[in-house]
């Protein structure tokens, strides 16, 4: 289960911001926080996790994670035609 919070604050708009998602499985849980622009550092970092068969990390939780990722991510502005 994954629970995801974008943190907010009274920081001046140029800072980035901060996000935080927790997935627990069973007797597992991880806490992930990353900052705004280091969306594609943390994809790399989970898909490590998940190749490493010494974790209890696999494949459909670093989905999971990637999924949530992507739904606090800005939408990608449109390409003018």
């Amino acid at each position: 289960m994954a629970d995801t919070d974008s943190g907010t604050s009274s920081r001046p708009s140029n800072e980035r911001a901060q996000h935080r998602l927790m997935l627990m499985k069973g007797e597992h849980s991880w806490q992930i926080r990353w900052d705004s622009g280091d969306e594609d550092l943390l994809v790399s970092v989970v898909s490590d996790l998940a190749a490493d068969e010494q974790v209890e990390f696999d494949w459909f939780d670093a989905a999971m994670v990637r999924h949530q990722v992507a739904s606090v991510m800005p939408p990608a502005p449109e390409e003018p035609e």
